[in-house]
C-alpha cells in the first residue's frame, strides 16, 4: 500500500497562525481554514525531505518564507475520501520574509494571520484543524518548560 505524504506547518508571526482557507478547486476540505502545506513530490529535495517539501508548499501556496528552525509536532493518518492513505506531518515555524499572496485562487481562496482564539472561533474550522492547533499549543508550551 502506498500513501500521500503531505505537510502543513504552523507559521508563526507576532502571536498570529498564517492561515489559508482551501480553494474551490482543492480535492479534500475546500472551503475550510487549514495551515499551509502539500504532498511530497518525486522532485523534492531528498536531504530533509519533509523540511523541504513543507517550506516550498508555504512558499507556493502563500508567498512567505520561514525560518530554517521549524519544528516537528505530530504526524496522523487519514483517508480521502476515494480511499486513499494519507499521512500527514505537522510542523511548527515561524515568519521569515514575505508579503501574503494567492498564486493559484483554486488552491487558496485566502490568506489571513488569525490567533488561536480566532481559528477556533471561526466558522470555517474543521475539527481537525481544532486537533492541530491543540497540538501546536501544547508542543509550544513544551518548549517553554525548564
Amino acid at each position: 500500500m502506498r500513501f500521500v505524504v503531505n505537510t502543513q506547518c504552523a507559521v508563526l508571526r507576532d502571536g498570529k497562525f498564517l492561515m489559508i482557507t482551501r480553494g474551490a478547486a482543492v480535492k479534500h476540505a475546500s472551503g475550510v481554514l487549514g495551515f499551509p502545506g502539500g504532498k511530497v513530490d518525486p522532485g523534492d529535495e531528498p536531504e530533509s525531505v519533509l523540511e523541504s517539501t513543507v517550506r516550498r508548499e508555504v512558499f507556493e501556496e502563500t508567498g512567505i518564507s520561514i525560518s530554517e528552525g521549524i519544528e516537528y509536532v505530530r504526524s496522523a493518518a487519514f483517508n480521502l475520501a476515494d480511499g486513499t492513505p494519507v499521512v500527514d506531518v505537522l510542523f511548527l515555524g515561524s515568519y521569515e520574509a514575505g508579503e501574503p499572496r494567492i498564486a493559484d485562487p483554486g488552491e487558496v481562496e485566502g490568506i489571513n494571520w488569525m490567533t488561536a482564539d480566532q481559528i477556533l472561533a471561526h466558522e470555517r474550522t474543521p475539527p481537525w484543524l481544532v486537533d492541530q492547533i491543540t497540538a501546536v499549543t501544547r508542543h509550544q508550551r513544551r518548549r517553554l518548560r525548564p
